[in-house]
């Protein structure tokens, strides 16, 4: 059961984001990367990180923001988060997240998959802040280019699945999970 986090933890997982800024820096700068794969190559390596900051900090992933309301799965789908599942599903990532998560299909491993919601939320959530923070940083240094791309990133990558992870969850939620 994870621990409560501490400032000490999240302050151990500085030094990572540290580094991932110092590589995006380095690549628009000396490489004069910019395009997508500039974007791609960032929001993995934040990605990467987070899954660092999981292990570090253990937060607790309890509270008000974690209960999905009645209305969000809807919109959500209505955004086409299910598209973007089938996707997923597509690519292989599907599967291999649900055996790394340790879902079976079974109902027994139902709360093992839903606290895995709430993690996937949680990193893709603080990454969309980082990922929200580099478009303005990008877009304040006039690289338009960059800031676009930075932005089609983070949609991709950190919003649409903090959509999915809370539409997967609105289901687990019917189902008296979590």
């Amino acid at each position: 059961m994870p621990q409560p986090s501490s400032h000490l933890a999240w302050l151990g997982t500085v030094p990572g984001l540290v580094g991932v800024a110092a590589v995006g820096w380095l690549a628009a700068r000396i490489f004069g990367i910019h395009g997508p794969l500039f974007a791609v190559t960032v929001h993995i390596a934040l990605m990467r990180w987070a899954l660092f900051v999981l292990r570090a900090v253990q937060p607790e992933l309890r509270g008000r923001w974690f209960r999905v309301r009645g209305w969000e799965a809807g919109t959500y789908r209505a955004l086409g988060v299910m598209r973007y599942m089938q996707l997923l599903r597509w690519v292989g990532w599907e599967q291999f997240r649900r055996t790394a998560q340790g879902f079976s299909g079974r109902r027994a491993s139902l709360v093992t998959y839903e606290r895995a919601t709430r993690e996937a939320e949680f990193s893709h959530v603080l990454l969309g802040a980082i990922g929200f923070g580099l478009v303005v940083a990008a877009a304040a240094l006039g690289s338009w280019n960059t800031a676009a791309w930075l932005l089609g990133a983070n949609l991709f990558f950190q919003v649409y699945p903090v959509l999915l992870q809370r539409t997967m969850r609105s289901r687990l939620q019917r189902l008296g999970v979590g």
